[in-house]
């Protein structure tokens, strides 16, 4: 009797059992060849189908048809006829067609005989954390085929490089784990304190990113856009430091270049700006050597012209001419054009004001050296040229100023004497 009620017990705590797992979990029963002889609610949600529907249906209705043509499938009942279990996540298929990823326990249920009765799958749906896996799966590929990636210790320790970071520094397919991230700088800045609070920013938690240039197991240098991410373990420590880099050095290469074309180019402008600076000045000299007024003598002034005149010079002449007109109360100013091959219109009007505008300032204007050919060409011109007082010769003019000059001092002296009177033998000529 005791062993009666024992065995009683046993069968209601596996049928408690049963009904747990039951109540808890998706479970489906299949006969030896895969039919579907019963399953819970929980299944028949998890595939899109009612209880009803999936009684009677075979399990190769719920996986993919080709997988279900194999050998490997047909293996895989043959172990299950014989006792084997399998757990794993499986692939499946619900009514809809959606994809359904299960993880899942096969479990053959032996009769009093030994044999294999029937098949219990117990299973979970994990499709949602399969399907992020997936993706996160893809992402990872997808970086490790267009980045250049590389993990290292809290420390700085390398735990292993993909290829494509092995590329850029000329490691090959060199093993470089084990060794320090340092074999990447120069001396200087590994032993420097900066580097060394690299490392610590990074073992507190803290992302680096920016640009950073690194030296190649060949000795060159490289330029890195990279960021530095700490793994933080379910502890929340960082345990790993994973860095995503891309090869940059070209585009380095070429914006110091720019800048250094740029500053070439403010360079050759600055010189160009000094040298055109030093032109003006050199023209300004020039223009001041070109036109001396010089007083030759008491009330006597003197500008030798040599050279093209052209309006722009003949302003500069007039204004120099009336500022030493007014400093030295000049009454005879001299103007020598017998240097100056050929005048214009404007030109020959400017001298004209310019005896106009020294007469108002109580000083005459001689104009010597008057060539045949500028005399002509003013003629031709047309220029309204007054009453102008000329000589043949700069000698003439400077007889005819002297006599001007003497005959004003005599007229102040001796108020009878006309200060005008000409020498017939002076050359002097009125246009």
């Amino acid at each position: 009797m005791s062993s009666i009620r024992i065995e009683e017990s046993n069968e209601a705590l596996t049928a408690a059992i049963v009904r747990a797992i039951r109540a808890s979990q998706a479970t489906v029963e299949f006969d030896t060849q895969g039919l579907i002889i019963a399953c819970n609610d929980e299944f028949s949600k998890i595939m899109g189908y009612t209880r009803e529907e999936l009684v009677g249906k075979f399990h190769y209705d719920l996986v993919d048809p080709k997988f279900g043509a194999t050998s490997d499938y047909s293996k895989f009942w043959d172990a299950l006829r014989q006792g084997q279990s399998f757990s794993g996540e499986f692939e499946r298929f619900a009514k809809n067609g959606r994809t359904v990823w299960l993880f899942a326990s096969y479990t053959p249920v032996l009769g009093l005989d030994g044999k294999v009765q029937h098949v219990i799958k117990i299973a979970s749906d994990i499709t949602a954390s399969k399907e992020t896996n997936i993706t996160n799966s893809g992402i990872r590929n997808a970086i490790q085929r267009s980045m250049a990636v590389i993990e290292f210790t809290p420390d700085g320790i390398i735990e292993r490089a993909n290829k494509l970071f092995l590329s850029i520094m000329d490691c090959g397919d060199e093993n470089i784990n084990g060794s320090h991230h340092k074999i990447f700088l120069n001396t200087e800045e590994s032993e420097s304190q900066n580097y060394k609070n690299f490392w610590r920013r990074l073992a507190s938690g803290e992302v680096i990113s920016g640009q950073f240039e690194r030296i190649t197991k060949s000795g060159k240098s490289v330029w890195l856009e990279a960021t530095y991410n700490p793994i933080l373990n379910l502890n929340k420590e960082v345990f790993r430091v994973i860095k995503f880099a891309t090869d940059i050095t070209e585009k380095v290469q070429n914006a110091l270049k720019v800048t250094e074309n740029a500053k070439q180019l403010e360079a050759a402008l600055q010189h160009a700006i000094e040298s055109d600076n030093k032109r003006q000045q050199l023209d300004q000299t020039l223009m001041e050597m070109s036109t001396p007024v010089t007083p030759i003598w008491e009330d006597i002034l003197l500008l030798p012209l040599v050279g093209v005149v052209d309006s722009t010079r003949t302003d500069d002449i007039m204004r120099k001419s009336l500022a030493k007109i007014s400093d030295t109360e000049a009454r005879i100013f001299i103007l020598d054009i017998s240097g100056v091959p050929m005048v214009d219109t404007a030109v020959a009007n400017q001298f004209i004001k310019i005896t106009k505008a020294t007469r108002l300032m109580g000083c005459e204007t001689i104009i010597s050296g008057l060539s045949p050919s500028i005399a002509q060409t003013m003629v031709d011109l047309g220029v309204e040229v007054g009453q102008i007082r000329s000589t043949a010769t700069l000698r003439d003019a400077l007889k005819a100023g002297l006599r001007s000059v003497s005959a004003a001092n005599r007229h102040w002296s001796d108020p009878s004497i006309d200060p005008t009177s000409k020498d017939t033998n002076s050359g002097q000529t009125d246009l």
